[in-house]
């Protein structure tokens, strides 16, 4: 699934909230999902990246932001400008290859992080 552009690497993220099913049943339901298209579902050695927040983001971001969080919760506020994520996702990543989320990370947010290290850490 990988496809390349004169030898550069191509990455495919992609964002989908859990909401009631949470992350393994909504990856199963994009899997189905190509597999109903006849297209292979992204497999381990693929660069793509599946993000399932439950919910929503705002869980994830509440969360970055130094909140204890609850993803059962459906009401974390929305940043006031998108650009203050910035700093929240640049820690993300710091936390991600580290291995090291804070106590009380969200399943999640845990689910893609380890998922971020196969995609962007190991053999690229």
């Amino acid at each position: 699934m990988v496809r390349s552009k004169r030898g550069e690497r191509a990455y495919l993220i992609v964002m989908v909230d859990g909401d009631s099913v949470g992350v393994a049943k909504r990856k199963a339901s994009l899997k189905a999902a190509c597999e109903e298209q006849g297209m292979a579902p992204p497999g381990d050695t693929d660069n793509v990246l599946i993000c399932v927040p439950t919910w929503n983001i705002e869980t994830w971001l509440a969360y970055l932001g130094g909140e204890m969080v609850d993803e059962a919760n459906k009401g974390y506020p929305k940043l006031a400008r998108p650009r203050e994520c910035k700093p929240l996702v640049e820690e993300l990543v710091v936390m991600c290859r580290a291995r090291a989320l804070r106590p009380s990370a969200p399943a999640s947010l845990e689910d893609t992080c380890a998922s971020y290290r196969r995609v962007f850490t190991t053999g690229t």
